[in-house]
């Protein structure tokens, strides 16, 4: 009937706008900071404790962060945690001097070494004039641990090895996002004929790990804009 049919447009109307509008609030809470020669994405996550998480350091990401602090919050910036995607230097270049400006503890899948920047790589093979300063990792996120609480919030935490072996995918599903780093992008997914590189376990865990999540789960990757979840099934050509 007519009257059924108007129910079902208002309903349909109602989450429409709902999710735009929870979207709206969530996009406040992100900053979103791109540098470095690979044009890097470094995040910068408000917590509900009004502290806030960093997600990657690309070069610059700290001196543009102290910038915009008071456009960013009223009061003193508390930067909590540092989160590392993984090692590769376009998303550690400024990871040393996050700690040094803002005191935060920095996570990641392994401890910092070479073999995993891959900075030596290149600045031999490709010609990059690179110089990641080391930093000290104060929590290493090992596969048995699955759940962190960082800024009053609990975080999934995914292994997905395949462009790196120490990526990890920083999962909220409270808030219904996640950062992927190099794992998956809008329309594409991380390389993988860097060393360490497996195409067939990148594919597996963006399927077991990534993709298994609600449609409307928002991705903040490594580069490029953010996507979700439902977008990457219908439109990624790499996703089978």
């Amino acid at each position: 009937s007519s009257a059924a049919s108007d129910v079902y447009k208002r309903q349909s109307l109602y989450w429409i706008f709902r999710t735009i509008s929870l979207q709206s609030l969530l996009m406040d809470r992100i900053r979103v900071y791109t540098g470095g020669v690979a044009s890097c994405n470094g995040y910068l996550f408000k917590t509900k404790d009004n502290s806030y998480v960093a997600v990657d350091a690309p070069s610059g990401f700290a001196d543009w962060i102290y910038s915009k602090k008071p456009d960013i919050i009223i009061t003193d910036l508390l930067i909590t945690d540092l989160l590392i995607t993984h090692q590769h230097f376009d998303h550690v270049e400024d990871a040393c001097r996050m700690r040094q400006i803002f005191g935060c503890r920095i996570h990641a899948g392994q401890p910092y070494t070479e073999d995993l920047t891959l900075e030596k790589m290149a600045r031999d093979a490709w010609g990059l004039p690179l110089n990641v300063q080391p930093f000290v990792v104060d929590e290493i996120l090992t596969p048995d641990i699955h759940t962190a609480n960082w800024g009053g919030l609990l975080w999934h935490l995914h292994q997905v090895p395949g462009h790196s072996p120490d990526s990890i995918v920083y999962d909220l599903p409270d808030e219904g996002i996640m950062f992927t780093g190099d794992v998956i992008f809008a329309g594409s997914i991380g390389r993988t004929d860097l060393p360490g590189g497996n195409l067939r376990l990148l594919k597996q865990g963006i399927e077991k790990k990534v993709l298994n999540q609600p449609a409307t789960t928002m991705i903040f990757p490594g580069h490029g804009p953010y996507t979700t979840v439902k977008n990457e099934l219908l439109t990624n050509p790499f996703i089978s």
